[in-house]
């Protein structure tokens, strides 16, 4: 067992004997060894810690990118009702998609969305300015004042979490299937983009995923017993 620690309000990690938890919240099903395993040598290169890191950046980055992307499309000119509405379907399509996105030269990108002091600073800045109706428009930038609802309501519903739980809930109740789950996807992702990055991987990629739905439904069967 492993536990990293940077502050009571930073990111922690805590290495268990089935798995790898998060302070985000986030269970990934392999450990150090199982990483060994698939990809030999790469914890050599790129620290457990690091990797672990850059993971909970792109499982949440859908929060920040959909976020962001209100605001430019107001900024944009774009209705706000619209934009508010190509908003959700965005983050409802990354979400389930993330996985595929993954690349490392752009996790920095992740790990700035998903730094709370950055996505709140800009937040204001954006809500702030759209209540400067004279400032903006002599910018020629035209917003409707129901843009800061809309722009609040959303950043609730994503950086708070409540979109993200209300997913999960659906996704509880509606999926019978048992898979890999979206966490140890991009986890898996990531290693093979590292792997890959050092030449280290072992081929068995499909064993890595049989192992990551068997440790997964294990670790289920014991919570329902």
């Amino acid at each position: 067992m492993e536990n990293f620690k940077r502050g009571r309000n930073e990111w922690q990690m805590l290495e268990l004997p089935d798995g790898i938890t998060t302070s985000e919240g986030n269970w990934y099903h392999i450990t150090r060894d199982g990483i060994e395993k698939y990809v030999p040598g790469l914890l050599k290169e790129f620290p457990l810690e690091r990797i672990i890191r850059e993971a909970d950046a792109w499982v949440k980055s859908s929060d920040g990118l959909a976020l962001m992307l209100y605001f430019f499309l107001v900024y944009a000119m774009v209705n706000p009702l619209f934009a508010t509405g190509i908003s959700l379907l965005f983050y409802v399509a990354w979400y389930f998609n993330t996985s595929v996105f993954v690349n490392v030269t752009a996790t920095p990108i992740a790990k700035t969305l998903n730094n709370d002091g950055f996505v709140y600073t800009l937040s204001a800045i954006f809500l702030i300015g759209m209540t400067f109706n004279d400032f903006i428009s002599g910018l020629g930038i035209t917003i409707d004042f129901s843009a800061v609802w809309y722009g609040l309501g959303l950043f609730f519903l994503y950086k708070v979490g409540l979109l993200g739980m209300l997913v999960k809930f659906v996704i509880s109740k509606t999926s019978g299937k048992k898979g890999v789950s979206r966490q140890d996807r991009i986890l898996n992702m990531i290693l093979i983009r590292y792997g890959m990055k050092v030449g280290s991987l072992t081929g068995k990629v499909q064993e890595m995923e049989k192992e990551l739905i068997r440790v997964a439904n294990y670790h289920k069967t014991k919570k329902k017993k």
